[in-house]
């Protein structure tokens, strides 16, 4: 697959902070639309993300970023949809193609006041070869809640549009526990060869770490701290599958609501109907929403 790295590496030196219930939200549009702080006072949810630029292939493990117009991993770059073959680019280093283009890109803000945010995306078609044309919008309001976010994609192309929304963010959590009832086993590329029946309960940072993908998953996970924060992940059905990621002994951990699961677009031409994979047609609109509950211990509210 040829790589195509992006010229310039992304500026995330500009900062939007939104406040609200007691909590903070800071965003770097410029650097790929990400969330780079959840904080509660000096209680940080999220690995900060300090760096204000980074090579497309080579982002920070902080913050979190947006997944559009697909979630995780497309093999060799290469799908087929509606009986036709694409091919897909990649950045610099990554052997397929990998969580969309969004994340490589500098997002606009349309709307801003002092507790919600508007982040947009509008990528014309061919960018890492994506032959559609879309907008999509991170829409965050932060209240005593937490923060919640809208995510909607809008098809600007002529014809059907195959794709998938998702979130990748990097909690400083030890654990997450909730009730999944279907795993994707992975090959050593990190694509999934099918799915199976089986309860999961807990996953954790560890020595050994872990690349879970999960279906059936209720919509439900909850992220536990040492200090007794809590985080309630509640997400629309729309996000029917969630990926869990932490690196070997890392300090972080990433618990992913996504619509489909890696490389769904040839899983489901090769018959699977559980990818999660949705169609747009032209000028059609999709979108689901998330809310990161936020609970701090009773001493520290």
């Amino acid at each position: 697959m040829q790589e195509y790295p992006f010229a310039d590496p992304l500026d995330a030196t500009e900062r939007v902070v939104i406040s609200g219930g007691g909590h903070q939200a800071e965003f770097a549009p410029g650097g790929g639309g990400r969330l780079t702080r959840l904080s509660s006072g000096a209680l940080d949810w999220i690995v900060p993300l300090i760096p204000t630029q980074w090579p497309a292939g080579k982002w920070p493990r902080a913050g979190s970023y947006p997944l559009a117009p697909y979630s995780n991993r497309i093999r060799d770059g290469v799908f087929t949809f509606n009986g036709a073959r694409y091919t897909l680019q990649s950045v610099a280093g990554r052997p397929n193609a990998i969580h969309g283009a969004g994340l490589f890109q500098a997002w606009q803000v349309r709307n801003l006041a002092a507790d919600n945010i508007d982040l947009v995306l509008s990528q014309p078609a061919g960018v890492l070869g994506w032959p559609w044309p879309f907008e999509c919008v991170q829409r965050y309001r932060l209240d005593a809640r937490g923060l919640s976010l809208s995510l909607s994609i809008t098809n600007q192309g002529d014809t059907p549009m195959p794709f998938g929304l998702g979130i990748h963010p990097y909690f400083t959590a030890e654990r997450v526990t909730l009730n999944a009832r279907r795993v994707w086993p992975a090959d050593a590329d990190g694509i999934p060869t099918g799915s199976q029946v089986k309860h999961v309960r807990e996953l954790r940072r560890s020595a050994e770490g872990c690349d879970t993908y999960l279906s059936q998953w209720e919509g439900r996970a909850t992220l536990h701290w040492a200090d007794g924060r809590e985080l309630a992940l509640h997400a629309d059905p729309a996000f029917a599958h969630l990926v869990v990621y932490t690196a070997p002994g890392s300090d972080f951990l990433c618990v992913e609501p996504v619509t489909n699961v890696a490389d769904a677009f040839n899983r489901a031409a090769d018959g699977d109907t559980r990818t999660g994979i949705r169609t747009l047609d032209p000028g059609a609109r999709f979108s689901a929403t998330c809310l990161l509950g936020l609970t701090l211990p009773r001493g520290q509210r």
